[in-house]
């Protein structure tokens, strides 16, 4: 395996390692329609970083798994397969789920819209 490959491939699985402790960590249950409020206001956060130069990177990576877990979740709620080991690749896994959440009638892209930034 050649070492950017590799690099790729731990980053990748570190990832998904954050994002299970992340997932793993939540506490308490939220009413459907506080996780619904939870998972838009995460979604907002994530799409309205982005970094500028002099920013911490950590502050992106933490908006991301704030989203992922709380999609993960909601995913859950409705039946769909989501686990965070899936997230060797967050942003096509991220796009999956939601993709699955449209089909179940939750497009999280057009809902995101109507909120405000």
């Amino acid at each position: 395996m050649d070492w950017k490959r590799q690099e790729r491939s731990s980053s990748a699985s570190m990832y998904a390692d954050l994002l299970t402790n992340a997932v793993e960590s939540w506490d308490g249950e939220l009413s459907a329609e506080a996780l619904f409020d939870h998972v838009l206001a995460c979604r907002v956060a994530m799409l309205s970083a982005t970094p500028s130069p002099g920013d911490e990177a950590y502050l992106t990576l933490a908006k991301e798994i704030a989203y992922d877990r709380a999609l993960i979740k909601l995913c859950a709620t409705h039946g769909i397969d989501a686990r965070a080991v899936d997230f060797a690749h967050p942003g096509e896994e991220r796009s999956r789920l939601e993709r699955a959440l449209t089909n179940h009638g939750v497009n999280l892209t057009e809902l995101s819209r109507e909120r405000p930034l």
